[in-house]
């Protein structure tokens, strides 16, 4: 958008100050370039404000321009009694200046889901279900519940944003009761989450699934559980459109039984992550071909200076040749691909996560009765579901 000042209108006030009006299209180049924080309590302003700010268009405009600029959320919960939970969210940019921070108590123990969009996810303890926050507006909805999602384990479920759509779509597949069952649910901006509801489809996943699904292209994968009866290695899909899994052929002898080895989604592919059992190197393919199967191995990292307790490595985001790790929860760091070097963020080591997760500061609502403006700063306990 061409940024040039539309003096169009001005009016004078009751002390003789000339107040200059903007156009709209002016307003919202400004306006896009605010956090959301900012914005919702620019919509107590004016009805103007709030009609613009509101506009679908516009936050399309503030969606694009901060996904250019994702954040770091650091997420980390503490038992404040033998019935709840304290949640907290940190949020810095990528250079370690400090957002802002969301806290709010729980009656369940919480599992975190893989995100990089405007939402987060994830599922209570306790047979409380899934969790759904928009940590820049500070809304927080308990979805519906479902039979399955009593099961407090992030194995065969999948959270994913397509942006074609502006949707956001959550799945559940598990083993229940000797069968298996697929649930899907999905909404967009706006939508009430508490009165939505679960569709179970047809497809029956073939196997045990394993960990979170990554979604690329409107389809998740998963790696499958391998078990004492077979060893065979596939990776599972689910197409989003044709609600149907499928099966995709990973690298040949890629897999090794003691080591690590996970998904995601970088550059709009889908990227294998894996580490032999001693954890001294971590292979890198990137899925060029889902039709045929065909995989390209894009690096292969040098992981001997590290020291795994737990044995954990996260991938985050991959941005202008260098890749972004979340290492045992405890340091992050930047993997240069070309000099093939490791470069530290010292200015995040002071925060404390259990989690991190990329973000994008965003306007998405959650449909919650009550009006986005009151709840900055709030405990999200009084905000859950939405009732009041």
């Amino acid at each position: 958008m061409k940024e040039t000042l539309n003096l169009s209108k001005s009016t004078t006030t009751s002390s003789g100050a000339e107040m200059i009006m903007l156009s709209k299209d002016v307003m919202m180049d400004i306006f896009s370039r605010l956090r959301a924080k900012t914005l919702c309590r620019l919509r107590c302003v004016c009805k103007q404000w709030r009609s613009l700010i509101s506009d679908p268009f516009f936050k399309s405009l503030h969606r694009a321009r901060s996904s250019l600029k994702p954040s770091l959320l650091f997420l980390e919960q503490k038992c404040c009694s033998t019935s709840t939970t304290r949640v907290s969210m940190s949020s810095f940019d990528l250079d370690g200046n400090h957002n802002f921070d969301f806290t709010f108590t729980l009656d369940s123990y919480v599992y975190f889901m893989p995100s990089k969009w405007e939402l987060i996810c994830f599922l209570g303890s306790k047979g409380k279900g899934f969790y759904v926050c928009n940590p820049s507006t500070q809304e927080l909805v308990n979805l519906p519940n479902t039979p399955t999602s009593s099961r407090a384990t992030l194995d065969g479920i999948a959270f994913g944003y397509i942006k074609e759509k502006n949707e956001y779509v959550l799945v559940n597949s598990r083993f229940f009761k000797n069968d298996t069952v697929c649930e899907v649910m999905r909404w967009t901006d706006g939508c009430c989450l508490k009165n939505l509801s679960w569709k179970v489809v047809d497809a029956k996943c073939p196997y045990m699934l394993r960990w979170c699904g990554v979604l690329v292209e409107n389809s998740f994968y998963w790696i499958r559980h391998r078990n004492k009866y077979d060893s065979i290695e596939v990776i599972i899909s689910f197409d989003l459109e044709k609600e149907d899994f499928g099966t995709v052929i990973p690298p040949k002898d890629t897999f090794d039984d003691g080591g690590l080895w996970s998904l995601a989604e970088l550059m709009g592919m889908l990227w294998l992550f894996g580490s032999p059992e001693d954890i001294s190197t971590m292979d890198i393919w990137v899925l060029k071909d889902s039709k045929n199967y065909m995989w390209a191995k894009e690096y292969t990292i040098d992981l001997a200076g590290f020291n795994f307790g737990v044995r954990f490595i996260s991938i985050l985001d991959h941005k202008e040749g260098k890749i972004l790790m979340d290492v045992d929860s405890e340091i992050l760091e930047w993997y240069d691909v070309d000099n093939k070097c490791f470069e530290r963020v010292d200015n995040l080591r002071s925060v404390p996560w259990s989690w991190s997760v990329l973000n994008t500061d965003g306007l998405f609502s959650l449909g919650n009765q009550y009006p986005v403006e009151p709840c900055m700063g709030m405990d999200a306990s009084q905000i859950g579901d939405g009732e009041g």
